[in-house]
């Protein structure tokens, strides 16, 4: 969230407080369409990408995993199941949280926004997660955190599970509880 706040301001562009918890899931395409519509931006989705990503970059020791995905991905991984981190973000974000997170870039099947054509909420980037990882869609579940990558998922026909930070109404979605007391450990 600084990230973007520190973006933003580099621009001359002050946000409602709330702004960035409204773009959590958004591509950058989408992101950026908002602040040009909405707020004046009047940087190039390239530019404004570079200066975001930088920002970003440069606060990313303050990048923490939630606690209790940390310890669903450990248990997973012990219990031997296949998992994939999917995200709207590029590549270089993606690639710089797992390490970040000590998780190895090489060893993690990934999905990132250049991996695909359309973001989410398009199911696209879950269905090429689901060939990377050789699976069928009801042989997987997807934990989110955003409305977009609830819509994707469900697009693609995965049972979902939302963090608890998940704001938005009740739906066609467990909370990441029922997942965890499914998983041994």
């Amino acid at each position: 969230r600084r990230s973007f706040v520190d973006a933003a301001r580099i621009c001359g562009l002050t946000l409602p407080g709330e702004f960035h918890t409204a773009l959590i899931g958004k591509s950058e395409e989408a992101i950026h369409a908002i602040l040009v519509a909405d707020h004046g931006l009047s940087l190039s989705l390239a530019h404004w990408s570079e200066l975001r990503f930088a920002a970003y970059l440069a606060r990313i020791d303050e990048v923490h995993p939630f606690e209790i995905a940390a310890d669903l991905w450990a248990r997973a991984q012990a219990a031997g199941l296949c998992q994939a981190i999917v995200s709207n973000a590029p590549a270089l974000i993606v690639q710089a949280n797992l390490t970040r997170l000590g998780l190895a870039p090489g060893a993690v099947t990934t999905v990132s926004r250049e991996d695909v054509r359309r973001g989410k909420p398009d199911p696209e980037p879950y269905q090429l997660a689901l060939a990377r990882l050789g699976l069928p869609a009801a042989a997987a579940a997807v934990i989110e955190d955003s409305a977009a990558g609830l819509a994707a998922a469900r697009a693609a026909g995965l049972g979902v599970y939302m963090m608890p930070c998940f704001a938005g109404p009740p739906g066609d979605w467990q909370p990441f509880a029922a997942l965890s007391q499914r998983l041994p450990g």
